[in-house]
């Protein structure tokens, strides 16, 4: 049985907005804050943003600190780079969104920086100079094949990205299928994914990563990690003109809801997913595999991180447009609950899209009583 709709309704006060967050939150010993310094310093070195800009106070290093809180130091201030290099990115393609000629070319020549990083076919692009020293600082991090992997998780996100430009350059809004299909990849919890063993010093292989019990498990960790996401960036995608290509409106059209049904409708998927990762956590936690099973130990924490980010980073907090000051955004505060407000946790019956219910389809059967 479902839990009433009335107890998120009353959380949507504009004092607060309480989510589901099964999973405790913690931090690598090395701070949130040494990794923003570590971060910041070498995103402006490398020429992606100017000192003191509101790229630097968006606490990108605590948000890794706290969803890889066990990879090395190391690895976490390469990690750190990366999502500042992402994040960066991102923004850059937004102000290419008028110009998708220029963003595929320079999405082309970013993949063969990393394939190919002796040459620089645009010396003067920042982004493709910094990347190549990305790809430095994560090759040392990371033996051959595993590096082979997050090459080939950074092309699906990078054409994740695409894919929402062409959504953006559309007349008719996505289904829901096909925005779940898209922010799968645009989210960019690929390469995350791949990060999460080597960074830590265990080795997961191809066969390990990409068998489908856990490839099930590792959507059912970032899904709902993208729909807080989604919920965080509303301000921001509405600034640029990008608030008709969410779960949130994709949701209203496919199934004629005002905005607010629309809202409770994404926080019940939510929900929904995250009750069945759980399961499947408890899965591979009994797996064989040592390297799975820690992975499925350790994954999750990027679900209170994004919890935690989105609800204090200027990123999502405040707004600002060229010219002009940052501005508080308007947006319910996020603090995060211990138990579903309106998922039935045993209730563990696949959701009416097939571009994601084949995840339920790896739930183990029930143990005998």
């Amino acid at each position: 049985m479902t839990t009433p709709l009335s107890r998120l309704v009353g959380s949507l006060a504009p004092e607060g907005l309480q989510l589901y967050c099964p999973v405790p939150l913690q931090e690598h010993p090395a701070g949130g804050a040494f990794l923003d310094r570590a971060g910041a310093a070498w995103a402006v070195g490398q020429g992606l943003c100017a000192p003191g800009s509101r790229i630097t106070r968006v606490n990108i290093g605590t948000f890794v600190a706290r969803g890889m809180p066990y990879v090395t130091e190391q690895a976490a201030i390469a990690m750190t780079c990366y999502t500042y290099w992402a994040f960066l990115w991102d923004d850059h393609l937004d102000h290419l969104a008028e110009d998708p000629a220029r963003a595929m070319a320079l999405t082309g020549e970013a993949n063969r920086v990393l394939y190919e990083p002796s040459d620089i076919p645009l010396p003067s692009d920042p982004f493709l100079t910094s990347l190549r020293d990305l790809r430095r600082l994560l090759e040392a991090c990371l033996d051959p094949d595993a590096m082979a992997m997050l090459r080939s998780e950074n092309d699906l996100w990078l054409g994740g990205q695409l894919w929402k430009l062409a959504l953006q350059s559309r007349t008719t809004p996505p289904t829901v299928g096909e925005y779940l299909r898209m922010r799968r990849y645009k989210a960019g919890s690929g390469p995350l994914a791949v990060y999460t063993g080597p960074g830590a010093g265990y080795a997961m292989t191809t066969a390990d990563l990409y068998d489908p019990l856990v490839c099930a498990f590792t959507q059912s960790v970032f899904y709902p990690c993208t729909i807080i996401n989604d919920l965080g960036s509303l301000a921001k995608e509405t600034q640029n003109g990008q608030d008709g290509i969410s779960l949130f409106t994709a949701l209203a059209t496919e199934h004629s809801l005002d905005t607010t049904t629309a809202l409770l409708k994404a926080a019940e998927l939510y929900e929904r997913t995250l009750c069945l990762m759980l399961r499947l956590q408890q899965q591979l936690l009994e797996d064989p595999r040592p390297a799975v099973a820690r992975y499925a130990a350790e994954l999750p924490q990027w679900i209170p991180a994004t919890v935690v980010f989105t609800a204090t980073s200027a990123r999502y907090l405040t707004t600002s447009l060229a010219g002009q000051a940052d501005a508080p955004a308007t947006q319910p505060l996020i603090s995060p609950s211990t138990n579903p407000l309106l998922w039935d946790p045993d209730d563990l019956t696949p959701p009416p899209y097939p571009d994601i219910a084949w995840i339920w389809q790896h739930l183990a059967p029930p143990k005998p009583r």
